[in-house]
């Protein structure tokens, strides 16, 4: 692959990843919101319907996203041995430089934590607001 190739694949990469992180957040933010006006007026069949589905939306995206990052940091190793050639012009993409690759290979653990944390906090803000007694 040319240098070019190497750096649109990893901008390509890049964009994919924000797209699936972007639909996670506004997922969350919805659940969010449907807590905040809804919760105290579903049924328990129908909060049941929601966390399920929710659950399901969740579980999806977030290993989307972890997916995701981890073809981003190996596609970040690929660069990083691309750029140590003589003739490469790679060298000012992050993955290049030393030490990039250790903490690349964080980001996806890194965000399945994040995720999981996110998923649990949401849970329990339905529930929260459910349970909430009117001031």
């Amino acid at each position: 692959m040319t240098d070019y190739e190497y750096a649109d694949l990893f901008a390509s990469f890049l964009t994919a990843q924000n797209a699936l992180f972007a639909n996670y957040m506004t997922m969350v933010f919805a659940m969010l919101t449907a807590s905040w006006f809804l919760a105290k007026k579903l049924t328990p069949l129908m909060a049941a319907v929601l966390l399920f589905i929710y659950s399901i939306w969740s579980l999806t995206i977030a290993v989307s996203l972890c997916s995701a990052l981890g073809d981003f940091v190996r596609l970040g190793g690929v660069i990083n041995e691309a750029a140590k050639r003589p003739e490469s012009g790679l060298q000012w993409i992050g993955p290049a430089s030393d030490g990039a690759a250790g903490y690349m290979q964080l980001i996806p653990a890194q965000t399945a934590i994040l995720c999981i944390f996110v998923y649990v906090v949401s849970i329990a803000f339905f529930f929260i607001v459910r349970r909430r007694k009117e001031a």
